[in-house]
């Protein structure tokens, strides 16, 4: 007949019955046998005789412990966990970028939208600087208007004080003025056709290129 299988609950009551022995309450003999042919209830016995001396201090200054015997077993008996290998993920180089479609489908939007601010802030330029202009004109038109003051004495007659240098002086200016604004208005609109041409360059020779493909093919068929 074979040998009763040490489950948990057998083992735990052994252990019990081996500290009862050990402290004189308990004399079995099964528990003895048991002792003699289980290696492991030869390890418990040992190591609560250890305990026990240790609390005594009954034990020497050296104390061996085959550690790493222990250590291998335990090595040996831990379960071997495989992780599943982690994929990596492709990333596009610089060169497939354009070659998306989400950056294809964005190209001609960011495009438009470009050529909207510009042409706004063309706009806005020129609304702000004919605004300046017209506030400006007006004011020195006031005071250009304003009546000249006459005196006139009691006796006799006065002549007028006539401010014709200062007129032509004012409308010289004025002209100057007109002049500088045309001339940096016409720079801003220059600019901004540069601007656009230099975006749409690039649009326009691969528009060109594209054609030139279907050219020949066409001509073939």
């Amino acid at each position: 007949m074979g040998e009763p299988s040490l489950t948990e609950g057998y083992f735990y009551m052994q252990k019990e019955k081996l500290s009862a022995f050990m402290d004189g309450e308990v004399l079995d003999k099964e528990l003895m046998g048991t002792i003699a042919r289980d290696d492991s209830m030869k390890e418990t016995w040992q190591r609560y005789h250890l305990i026990r001396d240790t609390m005594r201090g009954d034990v020497g200054e050296v104390v061996h412990f085959d550690i790493a015997s222990r250590v291998a077993l335990a090595l040996e008996n831990e379960p071997v966990r495989i992780s599943p290998e982690q994929q990596r993920e492709q990333q596009p180089a610089p060169s497939q970028w354009r070659q998306h479609s989400f950056l294809q489908t964005l190209r001609p939007w960011a495009s438009q939208l470009t050529q909207i601010g510009v042409a706004a802030c063309v706009s806005l330029a020129v609304i702000v600087g004919v605004q300046q202009y017209n506030g400006k004109n007006g004011s020195e038109d006031f005071q250009v208007d304003t009546p000249v003051f006459n005196t006139q004495p009691i006796m006799g007659s006065g002549a007028p004080v006539s401010l014709n240098l200062q007129n032509d002086t004012l409308g010289k200016d004025q002209q100057t003025r007109l002049q500088e604004r045309n001339q940096r208005l016409g720079l801003m609109l220059q600019q901004y056709e540069l601007d656009r041409r230099i975006y749409n360059a690039p649009q326009n020779e691969a528009s060109g290129n594209e054609q030139g493909v279907t050219q020949p093919v066409a001509a073939q068929q």
